[in-house]
């Protein structure tokens, strides 16, 4: 978005006030992000910057004489002006929106700039899913900058995916409008260790002088250290405040997180106050339904939690905008100073966050949490109307677990939950019952089937297993949302009820069923890449609501149950996973057998 010479030498002009204004802001509080500083201030505007900030806060007498030309005023009515807000790590496809939807939701609550990461789509689509979340995002009314997906499989030879990248696909998409580096560097054992294809991923982006995104739970010591080598800089998977206080120390930044499924921030931030006001915090969403889009609103909500955490408005503030803008490179964004984009809110309480107008580009596009301008038609997209879900109908007897005996008793390894709100499955052993050649759990009431079926069109990948303590009592869900390999995944109590939960998917091209009973009790089609739907998010959420509310009847009583059989597959996350090649030593990185001679 860099301005040319000839756009630069008129901004230089407008701000000598040899140009009249486009716009001027008068009346307002600026928050200075430089400063923490809060002062009376006009704003001039001119072609979508700023070209002058007419202020005194020491009251020295310095303001200019001369009064401040433009073709439209706008009087701030005493309110606070700050940058738009920036998203520095969010998955759209995780709103269940598009990108034109996605930003008709987030953008009345003041995110005019997101980082985004089609990962997602990427894992089902490839370039072709880059391409469509790129093309669709155009000459949209704010902006959504995107970083080409590193990890596609995230752990290859341990998922199957329906699409593979290496250095030359990364290189690609690094040319694209837009593509300002490299997404989440989840592969952190294959950084570490020097594997071929993470070294050429990471060596296209630092070749071009580009942003390389990190993703490394847990890491510390030497293995941090060479991770923060090998080029990735940043890390939202942070859970725990001394592995914040590490990590920042060592200048990694830290994109806190407080989205749907986590909500990191209360960890975070109090173990990393006392710090003088350090530079590498950013605020991000990584995952945020539509439902608590509409309810808590976007980055705003993060900047909310981040004041009541203890940081102070201008601190919270600073992270929101001109850290997240400079830790990816986006040096004309985040601040409210001369030759910055006039990407810009006008919000009555510090403390509620809620603008009452925002400006992109110097034009007001949002007033009192409703859009004022339209979002243009994105155009014809086949993958729009393309069935993604690669599988036949599927028999009930596929959802069993096969025993290697045909009567008595097996030793089983299981993946474990510790409670209804943990995301991190640990690994188990019971002895199992077998009966007809399968596993019997008839009698054990937190134990369920789990199943992972490839829908990328290598049907005979499947792998079926036992779950513990996921939370459901009698029925079945299941998913086409399955991080990040993004696979058919069922967890059901019998193997009927997941036949006819996972083939009410395949015939709808993908999202989320409950059943019970031999009855469908609820359905989420999400027909776009089985991630996306093209309903508005007015719509969508309360979809999503009902389909929460089933859940919750059903025993999921977390605090959001609508994705937890999304991080089932996650094999990038501590520590028992399963995928359609097996169960998964996330520590280990490899296939563990199902069955075991040692309890």
């Amino acid at each position: 978005m860099s301005l040319t010479t000839e756009q630069r030498r008129e901004l230089v002009e407008a701000a000598l006030g040899h140009r009249k204004l486009d716009c001027l802001i008068e009346n307002v509080h600026l928050v200075n992000v430089f400063t923490g500083e809060v002062y009376p201030a006009s704003v001039g505007i001119y072609r979508g910057y700023i070209a002058h900030v007419e202020a005194d806060p020491d009251d020295a007498g310095n303001r200019d004489a001369d009064e401040l030309e433009a073709d439209q005023t706008i009087d701030g009515e005493g309110m606070y002006l700050t940058p738009g807000l920036i998203d520095s790590h969010v998955h759209i496809e995780s709103s269940m929106m598009t990108p034109a939807n996605f930003t008709e939701a987030v953008l009345p609550h003041g995110t005019t700039t997101v980082v985004t990461d089609p990962h997602e789509i990427a894992n089902v689509l490839g370039l072709r899913g880059v391409k469509y979340m790129q093309q669709s995002s155009r000459d949209l009314p704010m902006r959504q900058y995107i970083l080409a997906p590193s990890c596609v499989p995230s752990v290859p030879g341990l998922e199957t995916t329906g699409a593979e990248f290496g250095s030359c696909e990364v290189a690609e998409m690094l040319e694209w409008e837009r593509v300002i580096g490299v997404a989440e560097v989840m592969d952190f054992p294959g950084v570490i260790g020097g594997s071929e294809r993470m070294r050429g991923i990471v060596g296209e982006a630092l070749g071009r002088g580009m942003f390389v995104q990190g993703h490394c739970p847990e890491l510390t010591g030497r293995a941090l250290s060479a991770y923060l080598c090998a080029g990735p800089r940043s890390d939202h998977e942070i859970r725990f405040g001394d592995e914040a206080r590490e990590k920042m120390r060592l200048g990694m930044t830290i994109d806190a997180r407080e989205s749907s499924i986590s909500r990191n921030l209360a960890e975070i931030l109090p173990a990393v106050r006392d710090f003088d006001a350090p530079p590498n915090l950013t605020l991000c969403t990584d995952d945020k339904e539509p439902a608590d889009l509409l309810a808590e609103g976007h980055i705003n909500h993060a900047v909310r939690r981040a004041i009541e955490e203890g940081l102070s408005p201008g601190q919270a503030l600073r992270a929101a905008t001109l850290q997240a803008a400079r830790s990816v490179g986006l040096d004309e964004l985040g601040a409210v100073a001369p030759g910055y984009a006039a990407d810009l809110l006008l919000i009555p309480s510090l403390a509620n966050m809620q603008p009452a107008a925002v400006m992109v580009a110097g034009e007001v596009v949002a007033r009192d949490g409703k859009m004022v301008t339209s979002t243009p038609d994105p155009g014809d997209f086949p993958v729009e109307r393309e069935n993604t879900v690669h599988l036949d109908a599927l028999a009930s007897e596929t959802f069993a677990v096969r025993a290697p005996v045909g009567e008595g008793t097996v030793i089983t390894r299981v993946l474990s939950y510790a409670g209804d709100d943990s995301l991190y499955a640990s690994w188990e052993k019971r002895e199992l019952p077998v009966r007809d050649g399968k596993v019997d759990i008839s009698g054990a009431g937190d134990l369920h089937y789990v199943g992972v079926f490839n829908r990328h069109g290598a049907p005979e990948n499947r792998f079926t297993g036992i779950i513990r303590n996921f939370g459901i009592g009698e029925g079945a869900v299941a998913s086409t949302i399955s991080h990040d390999c993004h696979n058919l995944t069922t967890v059901a109590s019998n193997p009927e009820d997941a036949a006819l939960a996972a083939n009410a998917l395949v015939d709808c091209g993908g999202g989320i069923a409950c059943a019970r009973g031999g009855e469908i009790l609820a359905l989420l089609e999400l027909p776009v890449a089985g991630l996306i739907s093209t309903l508005p998010a007015a719509e969508l959420g309360p979809r999503t609501d009902h389909l929460k509310e089933t859940l919750r009847e059903m025993g999921l009583t977390g605090a959001d149950p609508l994705l937890r059989i999304a991080t089932l597959t996650l094999a990038v996350i501590p520590e028992a996973k399963i995928t359609d090649q097996g169960l998964v030593d996330v520590n280990a990185q490899k296939l563990v057998p199902l069955f075991t001679d040692e309890q």
